[in-house]
């Protein structure tokens, strides 16, 4: 332990020298040959992180709203790692230090959703105290087991209601691939002046580990099946009688991928052939790699989820309610809740619907509001993006956003947390628009 430590000392050592004092200096080609040094370094943060906007047709019968995606850095893990946090201030990392900076953040985005990832269980009353008296309402769910934190979804009371939350599980009963502890929310909610209408928003903090790729995949593969039943409406009319419509959906979190990971391909093209990928990595086979095929089964036939991430009874019921959704759906899935008891109304899979194909799709044609592969958003051995949101782009116009760095200007950044950044992770901020009837 003490030479990884050590080790890791020297590694983040390599990232600062160019760094004296721990003031932050510029080169030639960022930011016009300005110099300057740590006591402005707010100053160089809001010049890598401009807004960025786009100019789409008004619409005075368009609903606008804004959301706010961080990894807040939770206190305990902050202190079970302390090693990777050396180069940080002590001042910095305390706690009560963190969350009046976080806090003067929240006040600075004034976001109408925020979505939080490691949001430590005994913070809660404070930042429920302190979110709902900026106007907040907001959703918790902690990891499963005997982890400290969790993800949470806040929104302003006087612009949305509460219509439907879910929480999710990664940990399912005897399935090796989805046998950690992360989880994920989504809710629905719709706007105060126009309740026919509705949006669904979800975060989630999904599993670290660079090389189990095949479990960030299944992991995603379930809260898509979750994200896909409660933000269904029905099928399109007109044309095609058998598409699917969805409410406008926006899902956020730490994902812990990067944008050349097939996973994260999975989420932006709807499709993912992985049956000949290596397993537990998903890198392309070769014959030097000696590594075994994933093979045709993600995730067991039990669990109902078919290989478009949805949930096969969910779908068996909609075609008994003429293609609508039922509300108490929830009934129909065979996912292992451990704050509920298991009641389902289990059935054996119909043949009707595919699994273990080797394949894993889904329809609800996500954008990422942060695209370039370039842009980063927190510091994992070297200056990266993992960070995202997602939004469907056929009913929802992205507005704004606020600029993540990229590689060159993340440079001259102090190792994080710091003065001005009081988590290792960079907010990701993002305006949208979508027509309501």
């Amino acid at each position: 332990m003490y030479i990884t430590k050590e080790f890791s000392k020297i590694c983040l050592l390599c990232r600062l020298c160019p760094i004296n004092n721990f003031a932050c200096r510029l080169s030639t080609t960022v930011m016009q040959k300005k110099q300057f040094s740590g006591s402005n370094l707010m100053d160089y943060m809001n010049y890598v992180r401009p807004f960025v906007h786009y100019n789409h047709e008004s619409n005075n019968k368009s609903f606008n709203f804004s959301l706010l995606s961080y990894n807040i850095l939770a206190q305990e893990l902050l202190e079970k790692n302390a090693f990777l946090y050396d180069w940080s201030d002590v001042h910095v990392l305390n706690w009560d230090y963190r969350r009046q900076r976080l806090l003067t953040e929240i006040k600075q985005f004034n976001a109408d959703i925020i979505c939080f990832q490691e949001v430590q269980e005994s913070h809660l009353n404070w930042f429920f105290k302190k979110l709902s008296d900026l106007g907040y309402n907001g959703v918790y769910k902690k990891r499963t087991r005997a982890h400290c934190d969790g993800c949470a979804i806040y929104y302003r009371n006087d612009k949305f209601s509460l219509k439907e939350k879910v929480t999710v599980e990664y940990n399912q009963p005897g399935v090796n691939v989805l046998d950690r502890d992360n989880v994920g929310i989504v809710l629905r909610l719709s706007p105060r002046n126009n309740e026919a209408e509705n949006i669904v928003v979800s975060t989630t903090h999904i599993l670290y580990n660079k090389k189990r790729h095949d479990i960030k995949l299944a992991q995603v593969h379930l809260l898509l099946a979750e994200i896909e039943r409660v933000s269904y409406k029905g099928l399109k009319k007109g044309g095609d009688h058998n598409i699917p419509e969805y409410h406008p959906i926006i899902l956020t979190g730490d994902f812990n991928l990067e944008p050349n990971t097939a996973v994260y391909d999975f989420l932006i093209n709807g499709a993912l052939f992985y049956s000949n990928l290596q397993k537990p990595t998903l890198w392309s086979q070769n014959s030097q790699s000696g590594r075994c095929n994933m093979g045709n089964e993600l995730i067991p036939k039990n669990l109902g989820i078919t290989e478009y991430s949805q949930h096969s009874d969910i779908l068996e019921l909609r075609k008994k309610n003429n293609h609508k959704r039922q509300i108490n759906d929830s009934l129909y899935s065979k996912l292992y809740h451990s704050e509920r008891k298991n009641e389902q109304l289990l059935s054996s899979p119909s043949s009707e619907f595919k699994f273990g194909t080797g394949s894993v799709y889904h329809n609800l044609k996500f954008s990422s509001v942060y695209n370039n592969n370039n842009s980063c958003s927190t510091y994992h051995d070297r200056w990266t993006i993992v960070d995202y949101i997602f939004y469907t782009n056929t009913n929802l116009k992205l507005k704004t956003y606020m600029k993540l760095p990229n590689f060159a200007e993340c440079q001259p950044i102090l190792a994080m947390p710091n003065r001005v950044s009081p988590s290792d992770h960079l907010p990701l901020f993002a305006k949208f628009s979508y027509k309501i009837k």
